[in-house]
């Protein structure tokens, strides 16, 4: 499990530098530090950190999508799908981060530290 809780912390770093791509590996990466946070929960706790804070903070294609999607700038004529509300696409994605982290902090205070 240590490896992957490193593995999700090189990759979780990466991700604030890859554009648009950045946030789905930061989720990703999040996926594999709630897989290993009951053994590792230092390394997958800032593996967390680090993906809520680029997907919260420092990627705007997720706000540009966002805008685009509410339907406050008119991007073209002709609109292929249903607007959403403002702020639907970012919280999504936010949230999904802080879900994996609440259940990977459940999941710990459950089954406990592992036993070795």
């Amino acid at each position: 499990m240590k490896a992957i809780a490193i593995i999700a912390l090189i990759f979780g770093s990466l991700s604030i530098f890859i554009p648009a791509m950045g946030v789905f590996i930061a989720i990703l990466c999040s996926l594999m530090a709630t897989i290993s946070f009951r053994s590792q929960p230092t390394l997958s706790g800032i593996t967390f950190g680090i993906g809520i804070i680029n997907t919260a903070f420092l990627s705007p294609s997720i706000m540009l999508t966002d805008v685009a999607s509410s339907g406050a700038i008119e991007l073209g004529s002709a609109s292929t799908s249903a607007p959403t509300e403002s702020g639907e696409i970012y919280w999504t994605y936010v949230g999904f981060h802080l879900v994996l982290f609440a259940i990977a902090v459940a999941w710990r205070l459950v089954r406990g530290a592992v036993k070795e």
